[in-house]
């Protein structure tokens, strides 16, 4: 029974196995090891900063229209909604959300938002480009309006001239 006594018992184990290096528990003199974050917190920070640093177009109310945007289009209600949405915000930044602007059959509408598609093109993923570029020639070839037909041949030229550009610079870098 001796030899039985010797052996420590379970609460003894914890307490060296807590002490022990192995299994990370480090603890000096009553500082505790910072634990690290949670990711899901940090990523709602994160979020919520950008939608404070986006100013109003950070607001529920911007998102609700944004997306009303998108699903009002092919209704009568689409072009009274993107009136409203640019009155509020101005034009989108966002390229999904210009081209389906670019259908509202209003001459100012049309030619602002592709102003905006000439500023955002060079930054662009190829697929959105390729897509730019379609648009536009469709409008450049079929809009009733000459000033539309217009504004979208020149920047259709403008935009094949910059991926022309980029072409030769990638050919030359090889």
């Amino acid at each position: 029974m001796a030899d039985y006594d010797d052996k420590p018992d379970w609460r003894e184990l914890d307490r060296r196995r807590d002490k022990s290096k192995l299994y990370g528990r480090i603890e000096e003199k009553g500082q505790k090891k910072e634990r690290p974050r949670d990711r899901y917190q940090a990523g709602r920070f994160k979020e919520a900063l950008d939608k404070l640093f986006m100013g109003k177009k950070g607001t529920i109310e911007h998102e609700k229209l944004y997306n009303k945007i998108h699903s009002t289009y092919g209704t009568n209600r689409f072009v009274s909604t993107v009136k409203k949405y640019i009155a509020e915000y101005g034009i989108p930044d966002d390229v999904s959300a210009l081209l389906l602007i670019l259908d509202t059959k209003e001459q100012d509408i049309i030619c602002n938002g592709i102003g905006k598609l000439k500023e955002l093109y060079n930054g662009l993923t190829n697929r959105q480009q390729e897509d730019i570029r379609r648009k536009l020639s469709i409008l450049a070839m079929t809009d009733k309006s000459r000033e539309v037909r217009n504004v979208a041949g020149e920047a259709l030229e403008e935009v094949k001239e910059t991926a022309g550009k980029a072409g030769k610079e990638v050919k030359s870098e090889k």
